[in-house]
């Protein structure tokens, strides 16, 4: 039943991209990158299963994209995202289009895609398309995403609070990561999606290590980062550190 809900809601999602359609580059894996001027779709699956299951998740999911989803046409890239607290999963991919996305979601529905089904009915999955506002580096460039990299990634999901809208908190959190950010020792690249369908916000981040990130959030928490603070209490953010455990390209 949690696997029919999810595909009746990625069916519904998939819609508002149908009508959306724009000449997208083919890129390589060398130039698989996080950047605005791309104009990729991003989809980004929140997956939360119990703790029994996170093994066999991730096994599907591996599966899944290696020998289904990067042959899809128009599939760019998806990077596999352990949290280290174990309680959540992330698959983070790029389409060339819209109705790439819609074919690959129809894939799954239709049974084509027997280990990311199996996946999402045993993940709990959260689904949002999300569109890139802004990106953030500390060496001016756009950011490769890949394991071999060892990189540890920060997923903030944002949800506004009353009275403050989507485009508030993104521009919040761009001021905040222009003036606060950039410079922090550690810091590799920060990049903000704002969904289609609803009203969250991604903030999507890479440091160097766990020290360089402790060291901001002591950074945040004695007060030293006024613009960040604020970003974060206009919403309601939920935090977690991850690793990459897989990386994929057609």
């Amino acid at each position: 039943m949690k696997n029919m809900k999810f595909l009746i809601l990625l069916v519904g999602l998939l819609s508002i991209l149908s009508c959306k359609k724009e000449e997208q580059p083919i890129l390589t894996k060398q130039e698989v990158v996080l950047d605005t001027a791309t104009q990729l779709f991003t989809v980004i699956n929140v997956l939360k299963p119990d703790s029994l299951n996170k093994d066999q998740v991730i096994s599907l999911l591996k599966n899944g994209l290696n020998n289904t989803m990067r042959k899809q046409k128009g599939f760019v890239s998806s990077q596999l995202h352990a949290s280290l607290d174990n309680h959540y999963i992330i698959n983070y991919t790029q389409w060339e289009s819209g109705e790439d996305l819609q074919a690959a979601g129809a894939l799954v529905g239709s049974g084509g895609a027997p280990n990311m089904a199996a996946a999402f009915s045993k993940g709990n999955p959260d689904y949002h398309p999300y569109k890139l506002i802004g990106q953030y580096t500390s060496e001016a460039k756009p950011v490769i995403i890949d394991e071999e990299g060892s990189l540890l990634t920060i997923v903030n999901i944002l949800i506004p609070k009353d009275g403050v809208s989507k485009t508030t908190l993104g521009n919040m959190l761009k001021e905040a990561l222009a003036d606060e950010l950039v410079s922090q020792s550690g810091f590799i690249s920060s990049t903000i999606h704002e969904s289609i369908d609803n009203n969250f916000i991604i903030n999507y981040s890479q440091w160097v290590d766990g020290a360089a990130l402790n060291k901001m959030v002591t950074r945040l928490q004695s007060g030293n980062a006024p613009k960040l603070g604020a970003a974060f209490g206009a919403s309601t953010p939920d935090f977690h550190p991850f690793s990459i455990v897989g990386s994929y390209y057609p």
